[in-house]
């Protein structure tokens, strides 16, 4: 195009321009074969809004109250104290394999399970009642497992369905008087040790004197009122007896009675009977051990006529040291020491009257906490120990019938 301009001159298209023939003027330079009819172009015509004054309007001062010079001026810090973030160091624990020793009880349990469960039924055979029995010994101690006495009892009587586990009637007996799912049962109990008697007659002996011990409840007497002694002669009967058939729990008892009563020879005999089959007698030995050149100078085991063993008898009973706790039995060797010069029994004579029952009768709740009193302190300290409890018992009658192995998962868990 601009060639076609080019003949023009520059004044005539700028006129062309300015006066809209710029189109008639390309018509006629364009030749005769590339023309086009015209078409007229409709106008467009905007119109602009005509500008408007923005004024501003008025504040009225009279409206803003004037500031109180008696009110402090709130200035906003220069810089806002950021404050220190202090996380505490996590100390975890890092992810250790597990043990060959647990996957070796892993292993052992699975087949406790397997050989439990046989195709004929629980307790059909002697190797299936032999491993119900044992698997209620691990869920009842939570050895490698956690404790739960509810399983513990179902395998006992998974174990005893079929009789050919006699071990397993001294499971139920001991569930009915602990309480494994419930209160105690005395009757079954008693219907369970009957029928464990006829194969382990030492362990049903322990057995009937451990529930009479629980259910002869605490006697609280008056002071100066006696208390037949035929119960606890028939009890002690039974312990005797069953240590006498090598009861294992029967001798550990006796060995604690005896050592608590300085008896230091027969309780040495006793734990020694007992250590070769249990851990905690063995351990009961070493304290005995221990503590005999202490225990026997200022008292001599036979001296039975002396205030300090009438005092050993009153903190035996008062403090349940290997016999059932009687309160009304500790105030009568407490009386009885004090009546040969123990200042000490003196002292726990008046801590024990001076606060009875409503009735004048012994205060249970104060006696207990009077049971393990320090009185040779300058005051009365509640809650001291005696050397007697280091003496330990089994975590349970039926500890020592757990096998070893399982034993060990215990007694690390106890240590």
């Amino acid at each position: 195009m601009l060639q076609m301009l080019h003949g023009h001159r520059w004044s005539t298209v700028v006129e062309a321009i300015t006066t809209g023939t710029l189109g008639l003027l390309l018509l006629t330079t364009l030749p005769v074969g590339a023309r086009a009819r015209p078409v007229a172009a409709p106008q467009l015509e905007l119109t602009s809004p005509a500008p408007q004054r923005m004024e501003k309007a008025r504040v009225n001062n009279q409206t803003i109250a004037p500031l109180d010079p008696a009110v402090q001026r709130i200035e906003a810090p220069s810089a806002l104290p950021t404050p220190a973030m202090t996380a505490a160091p996590v100390t975890a624990s890092p992810l250790l394999p597990r043990d060959s020793r647990d996957k070796a009880l892993e292993r052992e349990l699975q087949q406790l399970q397997r050989a439990a469960a046989p195709a004929s039924g629980y307790g059909s055979t002697a190797v299936a009642a032999q491993a119900a029995w044992q698997l209620g010994l691990i869920h009842l101690h939570g050895a490698g497992v956690r404790v739960d006495q509810a399983l513990a009892l179902q395998w006992f009587e998974r174990s005893t369905s079929q009789g050919r586990e006699p071990w397993a009637f001294a499971g139920l007996a001991w569930c009915a008087i602990d309480g494994c799912t419930g209160p105690p049962n005395p009757a079954a109990a008693t219907r369970a040790i009957q029928r464990l008697r006829a194969a382990h007659p030492g362990r049903a002996d322990f057995l009937s004197w451990l529930q009479a011990a629980r259910l002869n409840p605490l006697q609280i007497a008056t002071p100066g009122q006696a208390k037949s002694t035929d119960s606890a002669s028939l009890e002690m009967q039974l312990l005797e007896r069953a240590a006498a058939a090598d009861d294992v729990q029967a001798n550990i008892e006796l060995g604690i009675m005896a050592f608590s009563n300085r008896q230091l020879s027969q309780a040495q005999a006793y734990f020694r009977r007992a250590a070769p089959r249990s851990a905690i007698a063995t351990h009961n030995l070493q304290v005995l051990q221990e503590n005999s050149r202490a225990m026997s100078g200022p008292v001599a085991p036979a001296s039975n006529t002396s205030a300090q063993f009438a005092l050993d008898m009153a903190h035996m009973y008062h403090r349940g040291l290997g016999v059932p706790a009687n309160f009304s039995e500790a105030v009568r060797f407490y009386r009885l020491a004090e009546q040969r010069g123990s200042k000490e029994a003196h002292k726990m004579l008046e801590l024990i009257f001076s606060r009875p029952m409503p009735d004048g009768s012994l205060n249970p709740a104060w006696m207990q906490q009077l049971a393990n009193a320090d009185l040779n302190s300058q005051g009365l300290t509640l809650g001291s120990g005696v050397n007697a409890a280091q003496m330990q018992r089994e975590p349970s009658p039926l500890f020592d019938l757990l096998a070893p192995s399982w034993q060990k998962q215990v007694l690390q868990i106890a240590q």
